[in-house]
């Protein structure tokens, strides 16, 4: 799965070019589209059936009535909501844009902070960049974005440079804080990224599993000395590519073997093919967290099961079914899970999520910090199995 609308993204480009108007016509179109895509290639027929009809029958007058495509889509998500999956839902073309835009790695306007929404559906502040305009405002990690210019948070809004605008915060407490923070430039953060770490141990963060990964992977661990151990954070990775995660998780074993189960009409193995004589062998900790989604439960489970390594950090998202995507009439998209997954033992992680071998929570005074237990978990992990092992 490869969310585009976890986070507000805020860009200055002119996304709107080239989307449609909503009239009846076109959401009836795109809504009966999405519909018929689900009845034919979801992977659990019993679940597509009559109940699935009821669900056509209920929603489709409500989407034909949408205001605006923001509306429209809220309905039709709500419809595929219904079935239950991880991997059924719909993207509308101005997230698409703003998701190609940050997948790009251009640089946006934005006001020097993330979110992402909680369980509850509250837009909890995730990350401050230092030296922003909300650092020096002095917004903090865990504070509730509850409205922007008076109103609820808008993932469409696109602010210009310079530009000022009024937001209302409230902390751990419930105490609210309105401020007034300016747009800048922002450079997102790298993908893909590597640092040596005391020891010689390689850390190595994959945000995706996007063609290319397993190559820049394989020369990351290749440049200079042998790494006397790895740790792969996965906690900002919400999947990708099969192919890509097969050939990643390949680095790390020299045979072939088992990735994951994929049970359609009937079950049939991918695998992954071992680097042989090239695939790192030294110590190994994966960290997960709650945004560790589809392929990087997968690889994450692989590792736990086979002994390979150690998983370290927090359960994962519990999102790992298999789709494809298709475009609709309005340029928007629509995944669908053509089959379920499970792991090589058999484990089914959809809407449960895997529990790290050694579980570590960073405490809101940590994050604020910038203090990384889980990071220091992994470190300790991989050196004592170094030392275990006389490298």
């Amino acid at each position: 799965m490869k969310s585009l609308i976890a986070s507000m993204v805020l860009a200055a480009a002119p996304l709107n070019a080239g989307v449609p108007a909503y009239t009846p016509e076109l959401e009836a179109r795109v809504f009966d589209r999405a519909w018929e895509l689900v009845a034919k290639h979801y992977w659990d027929r019993e679940r597509t059936g009559e109940s699935w009809a009821d669900a056509r029958d209920h929603f489709r007058p409500l989407a034909i009535a949408a205001r605006d495509r923001p509306a429209f889509y809220t309905v039709l998500g709500e419809m595929l909501a219904s079935l239950g999956d991880s991997h059924v839902y719909a993207i509308d073309p101005i997230q698409i844009a703003i998701g190609k835009a940050r997948e790009a790695g251009k640089a946006a306007e934005g006001f020097g902070f993330a979110m992402l929404p909680d369980d509850d559906g509250r837009w909890l502040v995730t990350r401050v960049a230092a030296g922003s305009s909300a650092a020096k405002a002095g917004v903090e990690i865990g504070w509730q974005v509850r409205g922007v210019n008076g109103k609820p948070v808008d993932i469409d809004y696109r602010p210009i440079h310079d530009e000022q605008a009024n937001f209302d915060f409230a902390d751990e407490t419930g105490a609210p804080h309105a401020l007034r923070l300016t747009a800048a430039l922002e450079e997102p953060q790298p993908v893909r990224r590597a640092a040596r770490l005391s020891g010689n141990v390689l850390l190595v963060a994959l945000d995706g599993f996007d063609p290319g990964d397993d190559r820049w992977l394989a020369h990351t661990i290749a440049e200079g000395p042998e790494p006397a151990g790895i740790i792969l954070d996965l906690r900002d990775n919400d999947g990708g590519d099969a192919d890509v995660i097969a050939k990643v998780a390949g680095q790390f074993f020299v045979e072939d073997r088992p990735l994951v189960r994929r049970i359609e009409r009937h079950e049939n193995v991918q695998k992954l093919r071992g680097a042989g004589s090239r695939a790192f062998l030294g110590p190994l900790a994966v960290l997960i967290g709650p945004d560790s989604a589809s392929g990087a439960e997968a690889l994450a489970a692989l590792v736990d099961e086979s002994g390979r390594g150690t998983t370290v950090g927090e359960r994962t998202a519990g999102a790992l079914t298999g789709a494809s995507e298709y475009r609709l009439p309005d340029g928007g998209q629509l995944s669908v899970a053509e089959f379920d997954i499970r792991t090589p033992n058999g484990q089914r992680l959809e809407g449960v999520g895997l529990e790290p071998r050694i579980p570590v929570r960073a405490s809101l005074a940590d994050r604020r910090a910038g203090r990384d237990p889980a990071l220091d978990r992994a470190l300790t992990v991989v050196r004592s199995r170094q030392l275990a092992a006389g490298r």
